[in-house]
């Protein structure tokens, strides 16, 4: 007797393979977006970076890294963050290289990080503005927001035209980079509302 099945039996075959590669594809495209994987190297293709920073909370804890790259258009930053609450973080150049706690200037109260001092303002603006702008505009170290997964994690690339790594009155080397707990409204003074700092590093030459 002639058997009818064994006909649709390839078909199965090649549809369940086909389903294999799509869900393989599927990871791999998951595993390979920003919010699943770290940010390495420089977009504009240099080798190594200038300057680096090792991120820890105020109990002592790692919470990622940053490189910094010099370039013909500014200073990128190519930052990666753990151990953080999901949401929204703003994050700032700071203008001393001091990760230890002290009292704020803006509230008189000592505070974790709070050796870091202020924003870090070249141009002497006085004002917390929108990254990018120019220096009479707003704190030459005016970052844009950093967003953190359920996971805890977050990663972001940034080049800032008004600060530089080479020696000058708008370097950063031996500053700091600050994450805090919230979100930078880029309009308040004299840190966006962007409330507690809980990671701290310190920028050293690479």
């Amino acid at each position: 007797m002639k058997n009818t099945a064994s006909p649709a039996r390839p078909a199965r075959h090649i549809f369940l393979k086909l389903g294999g590669v799509l869900a393989v594809g599927a990871l791999a495209a998951a595993c390979s977006s920003p919010m699943m994987s770290r940010l390495r190297g420089n977009a504009g293709g240099a080798a190594e970076p200038a300057a680096t920073v090792q991120f820890a909370n105020a109990n002592g804890m790692p919470g990622g890294d940053a490189q910094l790259f010099s370039l013909p258009t500014g200073t990128e930053i190519v930052i990666n963050v753990s151990g953080l609450t999901p949401g929204t973080h703003g994050f700032h150049i700071h203008t001393n290289g001091e990760c230890t706690s002290a009292m704020d200037a803006a509230t008189g109260r000592t505070v974790a990080f709070g050796g870091a001092g202020g924003h870090f303002d070249p141009g002497a603006s006085k004002k917390h503005g929108q990254p990018g702008q120019a220096l009479s505009h707003n704190h030459g170290g005016d970052l844009p927001n950093i967003v953190v997964d359920a996971s805890g994690k977050g990663a972001i690339r940034y080049v800032n035209p008004n600060v530089t790594i080479a020696a000058g009155p708008q370097s950063v080397m031996g500053r700091s980079l600050v994450v805090h707990a919230d979100a930078d409204d880029y309009m308040t003074d004299p840190a966006g509302n962007s409330g507690t700092r809980v990671l701290c590093g310190v920028i050293k030459p690479a």
